[in-house]
């Protein structure tokens, strides 16, 4: 009796997330042709499916991304001059019914009117899908909630907003699925008409902000790290930029994940915690988390030695959602 199964994209899929597999494997494991299971593949990738076949005999579905920070080369439109300035927000949670999309308007609204040109978000556009989040989320499906995300993100002319997708929340997706999530909402966006999203990685990305010809190089890197909030807010970014190796120290860090508003300069490294856009939720309040709502605005100066030697951080601060409404309209929904 044969063992054979059905060729979908879902049991395509579910095989190779047990493990990567040779073309031969996975053409008798579903008894049809390796140019037939060539053509599903394709349509995975086209799908932004983590397939990974090029270079070798053995296909392979990426449900774990670990491949370390992403570098992004120097771009000299980034600087007017020797001044960079630059908005960041993070830590959206869009589709949780806690998520402020006044708050994220409002601040890309800042944004606009203070001639921003940049905005670095650094993860967890999405609350996408887990066992603690069911009864607070509103849009179910990964590719709904991108959907969700590309219509609702704000879009101001002008302004470009880099991403980086964090390990969790959209990265459950990722865990799941093997979906490449930032791609995947990119192209969404782009259906929309609206060009203004750029995908920086998953978890970290590095940009180079001096000339490569500088003696001394000066980065920036955008992450969103793991682990729980601390006893005190600086303490995370002070472990994290201690356990950087000699050499491995960026100039600034954003850090999401935390949804914290604090700046503090570890090892003479300029880390700026980025808040969020999202009110408590019932995952925080059981963990005693704290919500500090809001974003901001770096501005840096760039010495003729390659090193930034002026950061200057600016918070735009928000109150939760009753503050605005009133106590009795929100507590009646």
């Amino acid at each position: 009796m044969s063992t054979s199964k059905k060729l979908t994209k879902q049991t395509l899929t579910n095989f190779l997330k047990k493990g990567s597999k040779s073309l031969l494997e996975i053409s008798e494991h579903f008894n049809v042709s390796p140019l037939l299971i060539r053509e599903y593949l394709a349509k995975l990738k086209q799908e932004h499916y983590n397939v990974v076949d090029e270079e070798s005999p053995i296909i392979s579905l990426l449900t774990n991304i670990d491949m370390g920070v992403v570098k992004h080369p120097y771009d000299y439109k980034m600087w007017q001059g020797d001044k960079l300035k630059f908005g960041f927000c993070s830590d959206n949670h869009l589709c949780n019914y806690n998520s402020r999309e006044d708050v994220l308007n409002t601040l890309y609204d800042i944004f606009q009117d203070e001639g921003i040109r940049v905005v670095y978000n650094s993860g967890n556009w999405i609350d996408g899908e887990f066992k603690w989040n069911q009864n607070e989320i509103f849009v179910r499906g990964c590719t709904n909630q991108l959907k969700y995300c590309a219509t609702h993100y704000p879009y101001r002319e002008g302004i470009i907003t880099k991403l980086i997708a964090g390990d969790d929340h959209e990265g459950w997706y990722v865990q799941r699925e093997g979906i490449n999530i930032g791609s995947y909402l990119v192209n969404h966006r782009r259906e929309l008409g609206m060009d203004d999203f750029q995908y920086l990685g998953y978890a970290e990305a590095d940009i180079l902000l001096s000339e490569p010809d500088q003696k001394h190089k000066s980065w920036l890197r955008v992450v969103h790290p793991g682990g729980g909030t601390a006893y005190a807010t600086s303490y995370t970014m002070q472990k994290l930029v201690e356990s950087y190796q000699g050499g491995e120290k960026p100039t600034i860090i954003l850090a999401g994940h935390y949804h914290k508003i604090d700046y503090s300069f570890p090892r003479e490294v300029h880390c700026v915690q980025t808040a969020t856009t999202c009110d408590q939720t019932l995952f925080m309040r059981k963990k005693k988390i704290q919500a500090m709502l809001g974003g901001g605005i770096v501005e840096a100066r760039l010495a003729k030695d390659g090193t930034i030697n002026r950061v200057k951080v600016e918070y735009i601060t928000f109150f939760d959602k009753s503050f605005y409404i009133g106590d009795d309209k929100y507590f009646k929904g």
